[in-house]
């Protein structure tokens, strides 16, 4: 009983830390937008819930929609195993030398 009780408490927890961290970002992501491009690139200001699209679409458009690594075997994971240092050490070896 106690495990169910306290595994809903951290889930409440996530999500409300999830929702203040948002927030927190889209007011950055404001504040510095209205203190920067206006300036130098003469664009308008944004009000906040601009702001909060604007991080939605930048981490549509730069990381995906999905969760991070959620396949056993992730890009990063296949770049290394593509080039792995073994197989340039050998590579290296099978060019014919002058």
């Amino acid at each position: 009983m106690y495990r169910g009780h306290s595994h809903k408490r951290w889930v409440f927890f996530k999500i409300w830390f999830g929702i203040i961290f948002v927030a927190a970002i889209s007011l950055i992501l404001m504040l510095l937008w209205n203190s920067l491009l206006p300036l130098l690139f003469g664009l308008k200001e944004i009000d906040y819930l601009q702001a909060v699209g604007l991080l939605i679409l930048s981490k549509i458009l730069f990381s995906g929609i999905g969760m991070r690594h959620s396949h056993p075997y992730s890009r990063h994971e296949a770049w290394h195993r593509k080039f792995d240092k073994k197989d340039i050490d050998e590579s290296i070896n099978d060019t014919p030398k002058e």
